[in-house]
């Protein structure tokens, strides 16, 4: 036995031991419901346990470690946050997430919004969801996260978050009827459905006041095989002193745009083989491409991909719509998408054949393996 591998793990064991013993001890505290309205099938939500973890984040570290993933802009409800949780920055859960947050595709980005949404009001893991490997290892692991998540209920014990929440009920419900007097008559679901090809279980837009002007595409994967699917968004601006979310042309670019990854991720991830040997075109990129939409070779195919699909979704709508989507990805380096547009209309032109984007994806993955854009 390796003596001093034992005494450098001994302080991490006797800190586990203890959090386990914390948690057998808890009487579990539910969190209220979540707050939500629908509109053309898609719910609208805020939701308590995402809500939690951008608190979580809003008193800690991470405002520091990657202060663009915080919102920067002043209002009400962001100073009740801080004056009710900043007493609490000290918690274990605040810690452990510190920790995590700041390696390297750990924490943070899109992660601490989908490991929440794996949970249940009483932040036990659901049963009827497949867990993401890829996600949880992001936490170093199911065990870690089941510590993470004890870690998290004794916060919501001893912070009375729920009672927070319940108080801030109005404010909740104000956000969700405004943005969605923005979201306009477009049916999303059908649209992006008959697009790919395939239906999924739900859609969800998930408004969280303390991100700025963001949105992760997260998902969970049902035991039926279909997903739950989910636009994490943050709110750019304030009107008359509370968090904006968007216009319609906003809205529509978001939805159309993080909707689509639940859809397009797996179809990478299921090709990685076919994709992987060229990924020394990564360096070719333009590098805001590289330092603004994606930072590694299979992430710039999802992101390149969606791209020139909203793209082309825009283009249908309008003439306008299309060269203002055309112009703001070709102005953060989407490379290749000209030639993925005419390989989306190819597609389009060919559904008899292809009826789903599935079939079509290795013919549309051949554009990377070119290194002329």
């Amino acid at each position: 036995m390796n003596l001093t591998l034992v005494k450098s793990s001994l302080p991490y064991l006797i800190v586990l031991m203890g959090v386990f013993g914390a948690v057998n001890n808890l009487t579990a505290q539910k969190l209220p419901s979540g707050y939500q309205s629908e509109h053309q099938k898609v719910q609208v939500v805020v939701s308590p346990q995402v809500e939690l973890i951008s608190v979580i984040q809003a008193i800690g570290n991470y405002r520091d470690i990657l202060p663009f993933l915080i919102s920067d802009l002043e209002f009400s409800y962001k100073e009740h946050v801080l004056e009710h949780f900043s007493p609490f920055g000290g918690h274990a859960a605040v810690k452990m997430f510190d920790r995590l947050s700041a390696q390297p595709r750990k924490l943070n980005f899109s992660a601490p919004s989908n490991i929440m949404l794996f949970t249940d009001l009483e932040l036990q893991l659901r049963k009827d969801i497949e867990l993401d490997e890829f996600v949880v290892n992001r936490i170093d692991g199911k065990d870690s996260l089941e510590v993470f998540l004890g870690l998290l209920r004794d916060f919501v014990e001893v912070s009375d978050i729920g009672s927070f929440f319940q108080k801030h009920e109005p404010y909740y419900q104000s956000i969700i009827n405004s943005s969605i007097s923005q979201i306009g008559s477009l049916n999303y679901i059908q649209e992006l459905e008959d697009f790919y090809g395939v239906s999924q279980h739900a859609y969800h837009i998930v408004l969280v006041s303390l991100y700025p002007s963001l949105g992760f595409g997260n998902s969970l994967l049902r035991l039926n095989g279909k997903r739950e699917i989910y636009n994490v968004m943050g709110a750019g601006s304030l009107e008359e002193g509370v968090p904006f979310f968007g216009d319609e042309k906003y809205f529509k670019y978001m939805i159309r745009h993080e909707f689509s990854h639940p859809f397009v991720n797996p179809l990478t991830e299921m090709h990685r083989d076919m994709i992987m040997p060229y990924s020394e075109n990564f360096e070719s990129l333009p590098e805001n491409a590289r330092q603004g939409v994606c930072g590694e070779w299979e992430e710039c195919i999802n992101e390149f991909i969606i791209r020139a699909i909203t793209t082309w979704l825009a283009q249908q709508e309008s003439e306008t719509l299309g060269d203002w989507a055309y112009e703001k990805e070709k102005s953060r380096g989407v490379v290749y998408l000209d030639k993925l547009l005419e390989k989306i209309e190819a597609y389009q032109n060919n559904r008899i054949q292809y009826p789903t984007l599935k079939d079509y994806y290795p013919k549309l993955l051949k554009v990377f393996m070119d290194s002329n854009h």
